[in-house]
Protein backbone atom coordinates (compact mmCIF):
# COMPACT_ATOMS: atom_id res chain seq x y z
CA UNK A 1 0.00 0.00 0.00
CA UNK A 2 1.64 3.05 -1.42
CA UNK A 3 0.81 5.78 0.99
CA UNK A 4 3.31 8.16 -0.22
CA UNK A 5 1.13 10.29 -2.37
CA UNK A 6 -2.04 12.04 -0.91
CA UNK A 7 -4.53 13.87 -3.01
CA UNK A 8 -6.72 16.28 -0.78
CA UNK A 9 -10.50 17.20 -2.30
CA UNK A 10 -12.69 20.05 -1.35
CA UNK A 11 -16.14 20.86 -2.21
CA UNK A 12 -17.28 24.23 -0.95
CA UNK A 13 -20.63 23.94 1.23
CA UNK A 14 -21.20 27.33 3.13
CA UNK A 15 -19.91 27.64 6.12
CA UNK A 16 -17.57 24.49 5.96
CA UNK A 17 -15.81 22.56 3.20
CA UNK A 18 -15.53 18.73 2.31
CA UNK A 19 -12.46 17.74 2.62
CA UNK A 20 -11.57 14.06 1.19
CA UNK A 21 -8.60 12.64 1.41
CA UNK A 22 -7.34 9.87 -0.63
CA UNK A 23 -4.16 7.48 -1.31
CA UNK A 24 -2.92 7.57 -4.65
CA UNK A 25 -4.28 4.08 -5.36
CA UNK A 26 -7.26 3.56 -6.84
CA UNK A 27 -8.58 0.93 -4.68
CA UNK A 28 -7.34 2.43 -1.32
CA UNK A 29 -9.74 5.60 -2.23
CA UNK A 30 -12.93 3.31 -1.05
CA UNK A 31 -11.80 3.12 2.54
CA UNK A 32 -11.75 6.83 3.26
CA UNK A 33 -14.80 9.39 4.17
CA UNK A 34 -15.38 13.01 3.37
CA UNK A 35 -14.40 14.84 6.60
CA UNK A 36 -16.74 18.08 7.19
CA UNK A 37 -13.99 20.74 7.93
CA UNK A 38 -15.16 24.62 9.44
CA UNK A 39 -14.17 27.59 6.98
CA UNK A 40 -13.04 30.45 9.47
CA UNK A 41 -12.07 34.14 8.33
CA UNK A 42 -8.53 34.91 9.64
CA UNK A 43 -6.46 38.28 9.60
CA UNK A 44 -9.95 40.44 8.83
CA UNK A 45 -9.53 42.55 11.49
CA UNK A 46 -8.49 45.34 9.13
CA UNK A 47 -11.08 44.50 6.24
CA UNK A 48 -12.71 47.91 5.24
CA UNK A 49 -16.33 47.92 5.42
CA UNK A 50 -18.01 49.99 2.17
CA UNK A 51 -21.61 51.27 2.26
CA UNK A 52 -23.15 49.53 -0.61
CA UNK A 53 -26.25 50.59 -2.44
CA UNK A 54 -26.03 49.54 -5.73
CA UNK A 55 -25.52 46.13 -7.13
CA UNK A 56 -24.98 44.61 -10.92
CA UNK A 57 -25.22 41.36 -11.42
CA UNK A 58 -24.60 39.42 -14.49
CA UNK A 59 -24.47 35.60 -15.19
CA UNK A 60 -22.23 33.16 -17.55
CA UNK A 61 -23.33 29.76 -17.90
CA UNK A 62 -21.01 28.93 -14.75
CA UNK A 63 -20.98 32.12 -12.80
CA UNK A 64 -22.59 35.03 -11.51
CA UNK A 65 -20.65 38.19 -11.88
CA UNK A 66 -21.47 40.88 -8.62
CA UNK A 67 -20.10 43.98 -8.95
CA UNK A 68 -21.01 46.35 -5.71
CA UNK A 69 -20.62 49.86 -5.57
CA UNK A 70 -22.09 53.52 -4.20
CA UNK A 71 -24.24 55.79 -5.80
CA UNK A 72 -24.60 59.15 -4.16
CA UNK A 73 -28.29 60.92 -4.78
CA UNK A 74 -27.73 64.10 -6.72
CA UNK A 75 -28.92 67.14 -5.35
CA UNK A 76 -32.20 68.42 -7.42
CA UNK A 77 -33.16 71.98 -6.60
CA UNK A 78 -36.04 72.12 -8.53
CA UNK A 79 -38.21 69.42 -10.77
CA UNK A 80 -37.27 70.52 -13.95
CA UNK A 81 -33.37 69.77 -13.16
CA UNK A 82 -35.20 66.12 -12.11
CA UNK A 83 -36.76 65.80 -15.80
CA UNK A 84 -32.92 66.47 -17.56
CA UNK A 85 -31.69 63.45 -15.62
CA UNK A 86 -31.06 60.13 -17.32
CA UNK A 87 -28.51 58.64 -14.96
CA UNK A 88 -26.80 58.92 -11.73
CA UNK A 89 -22.93 57.57 -11.79
CA UNK A 90 -21.92 54.79 -9.20
CA UNK A 91 -18.81 54.19 -8.32
CA UNK A 92 -17.76 50.59 -8.32
CA UNK A 93 -16.20 48.85 -5.02
CA UNK A 94 -15.77 45.23 -5.53
CA UNK A 95 -16.22 43.01 -8.26
CA UNK A 96 -15.98 38.96 -7.54
CA UNK A 97 -17.49 36.15 -9.57
CA UNK A 98 -19.19 33.52 -7.68
CA UNK A 99 -20.10 29.88 -8.72
CA UNK A 100 -23.00 28.66 -9.53
CA UNK A 101 -22.69 26.36 -6.62
CA UNK A 102 -22.04 29.00 -4.36
CA UNK A 103 -24.69 31.35 -5.32
CA UNK A 104 -27.20 29.08 -4.44
CA UNK A 105 -26.05 29.11 -0.82
CA UNK A 106 -25.84 32.73 -0.66
CA UNK A 107 -28.77 32.82 -1.71
CA UNK A 108 -30.46 30.66 1.00
CA UNK A 109 -28.09 32.26 3.38
CA UNK A 110 -29.15 35.77 2.80
CA UNK A 111 -32.86 34.75 2.47
CA UNK A 112 -32.83 33.19 6.37
CA UNK A 113 -30.86 36.60 7.34
CA UNK A 114 -33.41 38.94 5.77
CA UNK A 115 -36.47 36.92 7.10
CA UNK A 116 -34.80 36.41 10.94
CA UNK A 117 -34.30 40.45 10.62
CA UNK A 118 -37.54 41.15 9.45
CA UNK A 119 -38.92 38.92 12.28
CA UNK A 120 -36.87 40.89 14.87
CA UNK A 121 -38.18 44.51 13.53
CA UNK A 122 -41.61 43.08 13.88
CA UNK A 123 -41.39 42.11 17.05
CA UNK A 124 -39.40 45.53 18.62
CA UNK A 125 -42.08 47.39 16.47
CA UNK A 126 -44.57 45.84 17.93
CA UNK A 127 -43.05 45.85 21.49
CA UNK A 128 -43.10 50.04 20.81
CA UNK A 129 -46.85 49.96 19.98
CA UNK A 130 -47.45 48.15 22.77
CA UNK A 131 -45.93 50.97 24.90
CA UNK A 132 -47.64 53.29 23.49
CA UNK A 133 -51.36 51.86 23.95
CA UNK A 134 -50.50 51.11 27.73
CA UNK A 135 -49.15 54.96 27.97
CA UNK A 136 -45.69 53.88 29.08
CA UNK A 137 -43.86 56.98 29.12
CA UNK A 138 -40.06 55.52 29.26
CA UNK A 139 -39.08 57.65 26.24
CA UNK A 140 -40.12 60.23 27.42
CA UNK A 141 -37.61 62.53 30.19
CA UNK A 142 -38.30 61.89 33.71
CA UNK A 143 -38.44 65.17 35.98
CA UNK A 144 -36.14 64.90 39.04
CA UNK A 145 -38.30 63.98 42.30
Amino acid sequence: MNLDVWYYTLVKTLPYYMMKVVPHMADERESFQPKQVKTVFVGDENLPTHYVNIVNARTTSEEFFLTLGTAVPLEITDSKQLDEIESINAHPLFRCAVPRSVMKQVIDLLTNLYENQTRQIELLQASQRKGEDYGDSSSEPSEPL
